[in-house]
């Protein structure tokens, strides 16, 4: 912690480095944003009950990560299945079980918790690999209140977890103060979901680099279609934000597949164009390289390259 990366000067964006498309893929890949769902019979779906779920299983995601060669993995707690956790945790013991493995491979998990979940289940979850807390403090949805988000960011400290955060990111200038109260790293998932129009003047998004320069806040590079007004995987506006971020703090990007894609109903045939597309938008391989594969063992306390 401690680092410096100096968001705030007059001119954020500089040209970019001319994108090669024949780029060398890094040696492995730690993901750091997926999602897993189990059979309805076992894991009833708390949201969009009548969604078929067999190709979203930890089989499958284990056939996906081999062939991308990921060797560390943080899967995110669905919104699906609300508080109850144990298709996660499921999902993790038996990926960390995986037969046919035969190098190292290591997961965590995110997991969404109740405000008052008693201390004995945070550390019961701590030991089942759970890294961080999902808070969901998006306009409109069901979620914690900033008062309760407070009393158990400090909680959740105590375990070493980080807070993922889902908030609209074109409203962090009015909890910046909030944020920066907190103890410990805040992640915020797929670019910060900016919903309306973002710039790299925007007050949310200077808002944000503040917090990254001030050591408060990791960005995850994931499903850039969620800030793009046409769904589009390489909107010019991400694009841009991508660049600036991966410019100028590549110590504080992870990066995640994002998979399998639920918002683009589970269209899985988009990842090898999402995976080209970080040789464009961090034409850089040192920083690919930290973005990719070596920032997620500072963030998440993995112990393998």
């Amino acid at each position: 912690m401690g680092l410096t990366v100096n968001f705030l000067g007059e001119e954020l964006l500089e040209p970019r480095e001319e994108y090669n498309s024949q780029s060398k893929p890094l040696r492995t890949y730690a993901d750091c944003h997926a999602q897993i769902l189990g059979p309805t019979d076992t894991y009833p779906l708390k949201k969009n009950g009548d969604l078929t779920t067999d190709a979203y299983s930890a089989k499958e995601y284990a056939k996906f990560r081999e062939n991308k060669n990921i060797k560390r993995t943080v899967l995110v707690q669905p919104e699906h299945y609300g508080t109850d956790n144990s298709c996660l945790l499921d999902a993790i013991s038996s990926l960390c079980k995986h037969p046919e493995e035969e190098e190292a491979f290591q997961i965590k998990g995110i997991a969404k918790i109740e405000s008052n979940l008693e201390d004995e289940k945070l550390e019961s979850l701590a030991n089942l690999g759970v890294v961080g807390a999902k808070f969901e403090m998006r306009r409109g949805l069901s979620g914690l209140s900033w008062a309760e988000a407070d009393r158990l960011a400090w909680r959740i400290n105590d375990l070493g977890w980080t807070v993922e955060l889902y908030i609209d990111g074109s409203d962090i200038h009015e909890v910046e103060k909030n944020i920066k109260s907190w103890p410990g790293w805040v992640v915020f998932p797929h670019l910060g979901q900016f919903q309306r129009t973002i710039t790299t003047q925007s007050r949310g998004f200077t808002s944000l680099t503040r917090l990254i320069d001030r050591d408060k806040a990791w960005v995850k590079i994931s499903a850039p279609y969620i800030l793009s007004p046409n769904d589009n995987l390489d909107d010019q506006e991400v694009t841009e934000i991508i660049t600036a971020l991966a410019k100028w703090a590549p110590e504080r990007l992870v990066w995640g597949t994002n998979w399998p894609h639920l918002e683009k109903e589970g269209d899985t045939a988009i990842d090898d164009e999402l995976l080209g597309l970080m040789n464009k938008w961090v034409p850089d391989e040192a920083n690919r390289k930290l973005i990719m594969c070596e920032n997620a063992n500072i963030l998440y306390h993995f112990t393998i390259s």
